[in-house]
C-alpha cells in the first residue's frame, strides 16, 4: 500500500511539473537600435560601434538601422572626393542591417547616389518613389528579416514630400524620379502585417508625420521616425504604436526592446541612447575617423569671428552678405532652411565651417526685381509657417500680419533707412535653391553666376579677416495696426 502511494505522488508530481513545462512561454527579445539625420557627422562612429557592439555581445537578436539623411552637414563627408563615401565606410563596419531614404539622400545627384548604394553592405528602401529611367534608382519597398531563431521582422519605409510634391532637396536633384504621397502609399502595405512577427514603419516623415501614421496604421507595432530632428525623451504609444526618435547628428540613438510569447508581442520599451557620452570606442574606427578628418585644406583659417555668430539673424545676414559681396549684386536673401548650424564660435573660421553652415552648393542667381516682387518673394516665405524665413542683405524688411498671422503688408527699407519704392529695380542674388523652390513673381527668369553660395561667403571672410554680427537683424515682423 505505502508503495502504491509512493508511485502515485512520484506520477501525480512528474505530470505537474510536465505540464508546467510544457506551458512555460517561449520568449524571445529582439532589440533594434535606431539612428536618425545622422548628416554626414562622423565623429561619434567609434563610439556608436563601441555601443552596438556591446548590445549584440548581451543580445542573440539585434537590428541596427537608419531612419534617413545619412548625408549632407559635414564638409569632411560632404566634400570628399568620392562624395559621402566615408558614411557608407563607417555605417558598414559599424555593422548597419538596413537604411531608408531621407530627402538629403539626394543632394550629391542620383549617379553618385546609386554608388553609395552599391558599395552599401545593407539594403535601403522606400515605397513611395521610383525612377522612370530602367538604369536609374529603383528601391524595394520594404524588408522582412528572419532572424536566427525564424523571427521576422519587417520594415516598410516612406519619405517626406513638400507641397511640390518633392522631397526638400533641389529639385534638379530630383528630375525623372516620380513621388506618391508616403502617407496615403504605405497602406497599401498594411498586408505585410501577417508576415511578420515584428511589424515596423522606419520612416523619413516628421515626427507629427509619424503620429499622424500611427492613428492610420495600428499594424505596426512601432514606428522609427528622422527628418524632423525630434528627441524623444519620455516615449509613448499612439493608437497602440511606438513612436520614436533620437534628434540629429549621431548624438543620440534609439534603442527599442521588444518581448514576444510565441511570436506574439507582449512588451515594447524604447530608450533614448547617448553615443556622445558612451564610455568606449571602437579603436579601429577611431583610426578611420581621424584619417578622414585629416584634410589640410577644409583646415585652413580664413578669418576670425569677434564674437559668437549666433542664430538665424545673425548668421542668415553673414550669409547674405556674403552674396552681396560680389560686384554684380546688391540685394541678397538667405533661407533659414539653408543654415545648417546654430552658432559660429569666437574665434578663427575654418573653410571646414563655412561648408558646415551652408553644406548644399547652391549656385547663385542673379535676378532684376522690382520692389514689388521683391516683396512678393517674402510673402511666399513668410507664410509658409507665419515666421520670418529669409534673412536680407542690401535691404532690411517688416511684415505686419494680420488675424490669421500671415503676411498682410511688407514694407522695404533702403541702408539709409528710407522706405523703397514697389517700382525701384535691385539687382537680386538667390540660391539656385530658392529659385527652384519658392513661387514667387519675377519677370527675370535669372541667370546663374557660376559660383556656389558656400564660395561666395569664404571669399567674402576671406577679404574681410575680421567680421562681427552680434546684434544684427535685418527682417522683423508685427502685427499690423
Amino acid at each position: 500500500m505505502v508503495r502504491f502511494i509512493s508511485l502515485l505522488t512520484a506520477l501525480l508530481t512528474f505530470t505537474f511539473f510536465s505540464s508546467v513545462a510544457g506551458t512555460q512561454p517561449d520568449t524571445t527579445t529582439l532589440i533594434i537600435v535606431s539612428a536618425n539625420d545622422m548628416h554626414a557627422k562622423i565623429d561619434n562612429f567609434p563610439k556608436l560601434k563601441a555601443l552596438v557592439d556591446d548590445i549584440r555581445k548581451k543580445n542573440e537578436h539585434v537590428l541596427l538601422v537608419s531612419a534617413g539623411d545619412m548625408f549632407t552637414g559635414n564638409p569632411i563627408v560632404d566634400q570628399y572626393p568620392d562624395k559621402g563615401f566615408p558614411m557608407i565606410d563607417l555605417m558598414n563596419k559599424t555593422g548597419f542591417d538596413l537604411g531608408i531614404f531621407g530627402n538629403h539622400e539626394f543632394d550629391y545627384g542620383q549617379e553618385t547616389l546609386k554608388k553609395r548604394i552599391e558599395q552599401a553592405t545593407f539594403p535601403l528602401i522606400s515605397a513611395n518613389f521610383k525612377s522612370t529611367d530602367p538604369e536609374g534608382i529603383h528601391p524595394r519597398p520594404y524588408k522582412i528579416f528572419t532572424m536566427s531563431n525564424g523571427l521576422k521582422v519587417g520594415f516598410v519605409s516612406v519619405i517626406q514630400l513638400n507641397p511640390a510634391g518633392l522631397p526638400d532637396s533641389h529639385p534638379s536633384k530630383l528630375t525623372g524620379i516620380e513621388f506618391t504621397n508616403g502617407l496615403e502609399k504605405i497602406m497599401e502595405y498594411k498586408y505585410l502585417r501577417d508576415s511578420c512577427d515584428v511589424f515596423v514603419g522606419l520612416t523619413h516623415l516628421g515626427f507629427e508625420d509619424d503620429v499622424k501614421l500611427a492613428e492610420d496604421f495600428p499594424e505596426f507595432d512601432l514606428i522609427l521616425g528622422g527628418h524632423s530632428h525630434t528627441t524623444v525623451k519620455n516615449p509613448v504609444e499612439y493608437n497602440g504604436v511606438l513612436v520614436m526618435q533620437a534628434g540629429s547628428g549621431l548624438k543620440n540613438v534609439s534603442k527599442i526592446t521588444v518581448n514576444l510569447v510565441k511570436g506574439n508581442v507582449v512588451s515594447k520599451k524604447a530608450e533614448t541612447f547617448s553615443v556622445v557620452n558612451y564610455p568606449d570606442q571602437d579603436s579601429s574606427l577611431v583610426k578611420d575617423v581621424e584619417r578622414y578628418n585629416d584634410n589640410k585644406e577644409l583646415n585652413r583659417v580664413i578669418g576670425v569671428a569677434l564674437n559668437d555668430i549666433d542664430g538665424s539673424d545673425e548668421l542668415g545676414s553673414l550669409m547674405a552678405d556674403g552674396i552681396t559681396h560680389l560686384d554684380e549684386i546688391t540685394v541678397a536673401f538667405q533661407n533659414a532652411g539653408g543654415i545648417r548650424i546654430d552658432k559660429l564660435p569666437k574665434g578663427n573660421i575654418t573653410i571646414k565651417d563655412m561648408f558646415k553652415l551652408d553644406p548644399f552648393g547652391n549656385e547663385i542667381i542673379l535676378l532684376s526685381m522690382n520692389g514689388r516682387e521683391i516683396k512678393s518673394l517674402i510673402e511666399e516665405s513668410f507664410n509658409r509657417e507665419k515666421l520670418i524665413d529669409l534673412q536680407v542683405s542690401g535691404l532690411t524688411y517688416r511684415v505686419y500680419t494680420g488675424a490669421d498671422g500671415k503676411a498682410a503688408s511688407i514694407k522695404l527699407y533702403l541702408p539709409d533707412g528710407s522706405e523703397a519704392d514697389d517700382n525701384s529695380v535691385f539687382a537680386v542674388g538667390l540660391s539656385s535653391y530658392i529659385v527652384s523652390s519658392y513661387n514667387f513673381s519675377h519677370t527675370d527668369a535669372g541667370k546663374t553666376l557660376y559660383i556656389t553660395t558656400a564660395q561666395a561667403l569664404i571669399n567674402f571672410i576671406s577679404e574681410k579677416k575680421e567680421i562681427d554680427y552680434k546684434g544684427v537683424q535685418r527682417a522683423f515682423a508685427e502685427p499690423a495696426r
